[in-house]
């Protein structure tokens, strides 16, 4: 008798089971649908730290999802041209791109706010403000725009970039054509430089030929790559303008909405791990760069105190004065003060003091 009841018991309990196996893979199936972005990067394939970004984020969001969501990256120029990468995503020319956001500035200075801004934040303040909140206050801005930022990559404090003559002085400034965007261009603008806007593959046959007098890019492994030393001798830092570099992966609204929630969990995951590896990336290349630069001859030499004091002084005029015209930029932008103000004093505790030890150590030795 019990032999029987458990056999009957067992058959509706395994009739069950297939029941339900039945209506769970419909829904399975529906939550992990096939999808395949395009992402336009603004940078070419040859600097691949920075390209590498928007590659290391394909190949992590389709090991996340079984290769259920995919994304091909194109280098600048193969869909539109580098500068033109969050046009495209606005107007729904491409699902995702790959850029930085101060290469719109002339759109909205606040733009500048989600990448860098001169006397801004370092690497580990920017990451910080971002994870706690700024990214938040960023997408409000960004919504007027019809997309949403993921950080997507980092390079570090930048150099401050290279020059065909020495700077010795900020009367050396007067005059001088300088490739150089966003409001580092506006502050340098009023130290009497002239800034040019030029897409990084141009840079080169742009100092090569005189078109410019000194130009910034990133650091050490791209300006190599880039070849940089061979057309201009002097090498200046800090650059003061960017004390680190957030590069996003801006999507389209629209597109992004209508992700299942884990595919927005997957793609916050892969925009992580590239944000990190791609930091990794240039502070493990630079110093092996660096010293190869310096070995060709070039000087590695720092901004004088005066150019940086004039530089902070009209970095802060520049503020204030959109303090008064634009309410998006005085909203993120003081947020973004008051965090580095805060970061600052517990570094100044903890962090730089060990930093400057270890440099006495280095340098005896």
């Amino acid at each position: 008798m019990e032999r029987r009841k458990f056999i009957k018991t067992a058959g509706v309990g395994a009739a069950g089971t297939v029941a339900a196996t039945t209506l769970a893979m419909p829904a399975i199936a529906q939550s992990q649908p096939k999808i395949r972005w395009r992402i336009t990067s603004s940078f070419p394939k040859s600097l691949d730290t920075i390209y590498g970004g928007g590659e290391t984020f394909a190949k992590a969001i389709s090991e996340m999802t079984d290769g259920n969501f995919t994304a091909q990256v194109f280098a600048a120029g193969e869909i539109v041209p580098g500068l033109e990468a969050a046009n495209a995503v606005t107007n729904g020319t491409v699902e995702a791109c790959h850029t930085c956001s101060y290469y719109y500035v002339g759109k909205d200075p606040t733009f500048a706010l989600g990448s860098v801004v001169p006397f801004g934040l370092n690497t580990r303040h920017l990451n910080a403000w971002l994870r706690t909140g700024g990214n938040d206050l960023l997408d409000e801005f960004y919504a007027q725009h019809n997309f949403i930022g993921l950080p997507c990559g980092g390079t570090g404090a930048q150099m401050g970039g290279w020059w065909r003559k020495e700077i010795n002085s900020l009367d050396d400034l007067k005059g001088v054509k300088m490739r150089i965007a966003g409001l580092a261009g506006q502050t340098m603008a009023k130290l009497g430089v002239v800034p040019q806007q030029i897409a990084g593959g141009d840079i080169y046959p742009s100092l090569e030929k005189g078109v410019i007098d000194a130009a910034e890019w990133i650091g050490p492994y791209d300006d190599h790559k880039l070849g940089f030393y061979q057309v201009a001798k002097n090498y200046m830092y800090p650059g003061w303008w960017e004390g680190s570099l957030n590069v996003h992966l801006f999507v389209n609204k629209t597109k992004w909405d209508e992700l299942p929630a884990g595919y927005k969990a997957a793609a916050k995951g892969a925009a992580a791990i590239a944000n990190e590896t791609m930091l990794a990336k240039y502070d493990a290349q630079n110093p092996k760069a660096l010293r190869e630069i310096v070995a060709a001859g070039v000087k590695l030499k720092p901004f004088p105190r005066d150019v940086m004091e004039a530089a902070y002084k009209a970095s802060q005029e520049i503020y204030a004065d959109l303090y008064t015209k634009n309410p998006a930029f005085k909203k993120i932008h003081e947020n973004q003060v008051a965090f580095r103000n805060e970061e600052v004093l517990w570094f100044r505790v903890a962090e730089l003091p060990f930093d400057s030890f270890m440099a006495q150590m280095q340098s005896r030795g």
